[in-house]
């Protein structure tokens, strides 16, 4: 238990410091978003219920385009909407004024009509704050929310892979663009963290024995995180279907049944379905999926072409996914992209190949929930709304693949040795990443990121914009934060791991073709009177307890 605890804290602080480093880069409305966000976080937090249920109205948004959302009664000064530098990379924030105060008044915001769940944690400090220093608070609310869930995530993968892979492919999920949200105001953060932590609990408990002592974490992470997936945006009910879907089918009857003997279970699924009923009221009660049309002949999209547009739309997508900062004008060189590609998508490839039709099978909900669901929608909406669909919007679920993959892959591929290869290769070449997308965006807000800037350009300490409390600030913080990563994920998977291997006490590889889940051979955890995979065994071989 006390290991347990030490590596969650250490996570969560790893974590917290990658995200923390958001915190200080950012100006006010640099994030996606954020000034709708903190406007609806600043009412919510007035526990005013005519504010918590604000009533669904057409509201202008940054560029006075008609929208719904509602009206708050918060600052007037936190309407500053970074419209003189958003959308144009070669421009500083310096022409921004920035969150300020100001007298109460009625002050849109499309994000009016979302869930308040989010917002009750955000909101107090811009509401007493409106300012730098209350932005900052909120922001590292949420970053400590996403850091808390990931580390959760971390620690359930690594008791119970089999060989650590699972866990160190959190550091393929975690991608830069989670980190840059998780630094702002915005939902999509934690709704992503939820995704991540939903899977991370629910494939230890839904594709492996049952284990009604040691997986009791296990059935609190996944209730924490579908009640998040059901109520923090709109999208979440479709995210937690798709999921819990790929994960529970083909139905294991007799697995269920005995979960359904632990009150904790009966408890998390009332509370789920609860959670379910009241977020469908939410959506249906305020209207969340009306649109207001637009102008006529403002989109004159034919169906074939917006799928066309939608199909070849997908590198954009998958940048979306790992890392576009800003108002979606801050990327990176494109080998940043092609090296988390590569390493990612190769492991999602793999495990496709190497696994079973039932892991196909769940591939295949996932990516039609992940990627067909946003695409008929994008495409059938396309003349309401134009293309509005990114990246970060699938990743809550598709976040299931890499981990999916690498479950797959420590149990029918790779050995110790091969999975600790494949851990330190995703911890030298995708952690650098993150500071390299920080570095864009500070030297894009402090001075302009020019389509012709050179290597000299990419000095994050100038510009004639810096925040308040300094550039060294976030640099330093996110350096010493990928260093603490490093350090956790770099003994993912465990040194005694190997040195079994090198004795021939590791576990031995499933057969190809045949699943460990569907093994009627392989003993449960309870069966081989152990609570994780590192020690259990086929019939035939010693126990690593009675080798050593």
């Amino acid at each position: 238990m006390r290991n347990g605890r030490r590596s969650w804290l250490l996570a969560f602080s790893a974590f917290f410091l990658v995200f923390g480093a958001w915190c200080f880069a950012a100006p006010f409305d640099g994030p996606a978003d954020e000034v709708q966000h903190t406007i609806r976080a600043a009412g919510v937090a007035s526990f005013d219920p005519g504010q918590i249920f604000a009533a669904p109205a057409v509201v202008p948004d940054a560029f006075e385009k008609p929208g719904m959302g509602a009206y708050q009664r918060v600052p007037e000064g936190m309407q500053a909407h970074a419209v003189c530098f958003g959308f144009k990379p070669q421009v500083s924030a310096a022409c921004a004024a920035g969150l300020r105060g100001g007298p109460i008044g009625e002050v849109p915001t499309s994000a009016g009509r979302y869930n308040p769940l989010y917002y009750f944690a955000v909101g107090v400090p811009l509401r007493l704050l409106p300012n730098w220093g209350g932005l900052v608070v909120a922001r590292l609310i949420s970053s400590a929310i996403c850091a808390a869930l990931l580390a959760s995530a971390f620690v359930s993968l690594l008791r119970w892979s089999r060989y650590g892979l699972t866990a160190a492919a959190l550091l393929g999920v975690a991608t830069p663009m989670l980190a840059h949200l998780a630094g702002g105001v915005n939902p999509n953060s934690v709704e992503i963290a939820a995704g991540i932590a939903f899977f991370a609990a629910g494939i230890p408990l839904l594709l492996e024995p049952p284990d009604l002592v040691a997986k009791r974490p296990l059935v609190t992470l996944l209730g924490i995180s579908s009640v998040l997936l059901l109520t923090l945006r709109s999208a979440g009910p479709a995210w937690f279907a798709f999921a819990f879907f790929a994960l529970a089918v083909p139905v294991r009857w007799g697995w269920l049944r005995e979960y359904w003997r632990l009150l904790r279970v009966k408890l998390w699924t009332a509370g789920v379905v609860l959670a379910a009923v009241l977020s469908a009221a939410w959506i249906v009660g305020m209207k969340t999926g009306e649109l207001v049309p637009p102008p006529p002949g403002l989109y004159e999209y034919k169906t074939g072409e917006a799928i066309a547009i939608y199909i070849n739309s997908w590198w954009i997508y998958l940048e979306g996914m790992i890392g576009v900062a800003g108002w979606f004008d801050v990327l990176m060189w494109s080998p940043f992209y092609l090296v988390w590609a590569l390493i990612v998508g190769g492991l999602v490839v793999l495990g496709g190949m190497f696994g079973d039709w039932t892991m196909r099978w769940r591939y295949l909900v996932i990516l039609l929930g992940g990627v067909a669901l946003p695409g008929f929608l994008q495409v059938t909406q396309a003349n309401m709304t134009g293309f509005i669909i990114n990246g970060r919007y699938m990743l809550p679920l598709l976040a299931g693949l890499p981990l999916l993959a690498a479950w797959t892959l420590e149990r029918r591929l790779f050995d110790a040795a091969q999975a600790r290869t494949v851990a330190r290769t995703m911890t030298i070449f995708l952690l650098p990443v993150h500071l390299v997308l920080l570095v864009w965006a500070m030297v894009r807000w402090q001075r302009g990121l020019p389509t012709n800037a050179g290597v000299g350009w990419f000095n994050p300490l100038k510009g004639d914009w810096h925040p308040p409390t300094g550039s060294v600030t976030p640099l330093l913080i996110m350096v010493v934060g990928l260093l603490f990563v490093a350090a956790v994920f770099w003994r993912v998977p465990h040194d005694e791991f190997v040195a079994q291997l090198g004795r021939g006490e590791a576990p031995a590889l499933e057969p190809a073709g045949k699943s460990v889940t569907e093994n009627p051979d392989v003993p449960s955890q309870r069966e081989t009177g152990t609570d994780t995979w590192r020690e259990s065994r086929t019939p035939g071989e010693d126990s690593p307890k009675k080798a050593r």
